[in-house]
């Protein structure tokens, strides 16, 4: 017999809007720059580390306007202004809004997915809380 968990959403900060995370993703990549000696050998000449991308999706809820998030997280987007995002005691650093998509179903909440883009990730700090 296996145990089933049952999860509830996280809330998490993006910006000024909260979105119930029920699923999230991250994913990082390095990329490598490489030449070829005259003998035919491959030699790594420079890398470069690229932001971690994270995928939060879940549920936006708002009583008086759902769809509102819209027009926060794309002014978000248009603006370079920068913010942090706690997901299960990791802070994300230097975060900006890369895409997002929104489904309206007509509830009192959206669905939606954001992906975030950050350069910087950390344990929380358990002894300042």
């Amino acid at each position: 017999m296996s145990i089933i968990n049952i999860h509830e959403s996280v809330p998490v900060n993006i910006g000024d809007v909260v979105l119930y995370c029920e699923k999230f993703r991250a994913s990082g990549i390095k990329n490598y720059s490489e030449q070829n000696t005259v003998s035919g050998d491959v030699t790594i000449t420079n890398s470069g580390k690229k932001a971690i991308r994270l995928t939060f999706s879940g549920r936006i809820y708002n009583e008086n306007n759902p769809i509102g998030f819209l027009v926060d997280i794309n002014n978000l987007m248009k603006n370079d202004y920068t913010f942090s995002i706690e997901y299960k005691n990791v802070i994300f650093g230097e975060c900006r809004v890369q895409s997002f998509v929104t489904d309206d179903n007509n509830d009192d909440f959206i669905s939606a997915t954001v992906t975030v883009i950050s350069t910087e990730a950390d344990m929380k700090n358990e002894e300042s809380e």
